[in-house]
């Protein structure tokens, strides 16, 4: 009986150690559960912060930790010493590349920019606002030439890239301002640095720009002239208007270039020489081309067909290789012959990316499609460079045929021009001829074909035609006469 007892009592005696000991295991693991849960929960609260404030594709800092960073700094006592410079950067050319090669090849671009611009500032902060916009927020003690730094990103970010087995490029766009001295905060001088950008992208892009206080009317008129810009090409208030390109020999009419004309809805005339740079930086070079060309060859379709047309290409569509079959397909869509199209470009168009312009005039080439060089002699091109393309016509410059007959210099160089054409095989045109006495000196020199005052400006559609039955109908008495 007692040993029984005894036996209940050691078992009892172990139940509740057994059931202490399961107790403390049961609470040890609800005790690290929790603490495994509170360290997922921090660790998720600190993923989202990290997401709220970070790019994800590029891991840089985003703009809502730069508007953070930005007041953080606003807030705080402006030491003596204490600066920063900020550099705005936008880059060329990546519409282009996303259109060509697709959006994995654009991301990739951009990872590999935001790798170079922190190597480039290793101390420094780099954010990627968005797109292909960067800011780089630096000490201004750590800058000792902000220009020579803006040149240093230029230089970094145009070196080639290689993305999916072929080597790319893009530029960079950059503008500069200080804070506090151009600034009354680090979010104003972001702001400031941004207008400079667009200047330097306005003028020409891989280019860079400090800020100044004339630069926010610029803006204001660039944004206002962007407006109206877009809702012309999209409402077609841009048309083509036509030069006659004629034969100096004979006076005869060999053709027309198309000369883009813009009438605002008030009646005033926009210089194409302010609105194609604008609509080349902005994007809508394409579109509004496309639509030219589209009327162009529509209107040339009425012309005889011995009728060239001229046509201008910008230097951002020169460097798209997809451009020939744009044009091909208009080509084919309104039925007009390649063979009665004449594509004209500038030097500096060719010297920006020559691999592709090469490529682009190849396939123009093949397509029936003839070239000239336009502009010559006033880009900054060598003849080596030239010697990589094919041309078909070199067109010599106003400014050479308006001061040629009273400068020696310029006569030697006209005449010059003139004996490159005939050395290569290829005809010139004299642009801008207003004096009888120019026509003889560049007929008596060998130049083939001009434009000018002397034979029309530039007209609408409906005032070619009529052009074109005058200058018939004197070639026919001519011919009845001789």
């Amino acid at each position: 009986m007692r040993a029984h007892e005894s036996w209940e009592l050691d078992e009892i005696f172990s139940a509740v150690i057994l059931a202490g000991i399961c107790g403390f295991i049961y609470a040890a693991r609800r005790h690290s559960a929790a603490r495994e849960e509170l360290k997922r929960r921090n660790e998720a609260e600190s993923n989202v912060t990290w997401l709220a404030q970070n790019d994800t594709l590029t891991k840089l800092p985003n703009r809502r930790f730069f508007e953070d960073f930005a007041r953080r700094i606003d807030d705080r006592p402006t030491e003596s010493g204490d600066g920063f410079v900020v550099f705005a950067i936008d880059l060329d050319g990546f519409k282009n590349l996303n259109d060509l090669h697709g959006h994995t090849s654009g991301d990739e671009m951009l990872r590999t920019v935001a790798q170079r611009l922190e190597k480039l500032f290793p101390n420094e902060l780099v954010v990627r606002l968005g797109g292909d916009e960067f800011v780089v927020v630096a000490a201004a003690a750590a800058v000792a030439d902000p220009e020579a730094t803006g040149r240093r990103i230029c230089e970094t970010l145009a070196e080639p890239v290689q993305i999916a087995g072929a080597y790319t490029e893009v530029g960079a766009s950059v503008g500069y301002a200080n804070y506090p001295a151009q600034s009354e905060s680090l979010a104003e001088a972001a702001h400031c640095a941004d207008i400079a950008m667009y200047v330097a992208k306005r003028g020409g892009r891989n280019d860079v720009v400090a800020y100044d206080e004339d630069m926010r009317d610029l803006l204001v008129k660039r944004t206002q002239m962007e407006l109206a810009l877009r809702e012309a090409v999209r409402t077609d208030l841009i048309q083509p208007n036509y030069q006659p390109l004629v034969n100096l020999r004979n006076g005869e009419l060999v053709g027309f270039e198309a000369l883009a004309r813009w009438s605002m809805s008030d009646g005033t005339l926009v210089s194409a020489a302010e609105f194609i740079p604008l609509a080349d930086a902005t994007g809508l070079i394409t579109e509004l081309s496309e639509k030219l060309l589209t009327r162009a060859c529509t209107d040339a379709l009425q012309w005889p067909a011995d009728l060239k047309l001229a046509f201008n290409l910008s230097p951002s569509q020169l460097a798209d290789p997809l451009i020939g079959l744009r044009i091909v397909k208009i080509l084919a869509k309104v039925g007009f012959p390649a063979s009665r199209l004449e594509l004209e470009i500038t030097e500096g168009a060719l010297i920006h990316d020559t691999d592709t312009a090469v490529k682009v005039l190849e396939d123009l080439h093949a397509a029936g499609i003839r070239i000239a060089l336009d502009d010559f002699g006033t880009g900054y091109s060598s003849l080596s460079q030239l010697s990589k393309f094919q041309f078909d016509r070199i067109k010599i410059d106003r400014s050479f045929v308006s001061a040629f007959e009273g400068d020696s210099k310029q006569r030697k160089i006209v005449r010059a021009i003139i004996t490159l054409g005939a050395g290569l095989g290829v005809s010139t045109t004299a642009e801008g001829i207003e004096k009888e006495s120019q026509r003889t000196s560049l007929r008596t020199l060998g130049c083939q074909h001009g434009q000018g005052y002397l034979f029309g400006r530039a007209m609408a559609a409906h005032e070619a035609l009529s052009l074109i039955e005058v200058r018939g109908s004197d070639k026919a008495l001519r011919s009845r006469s001789g």
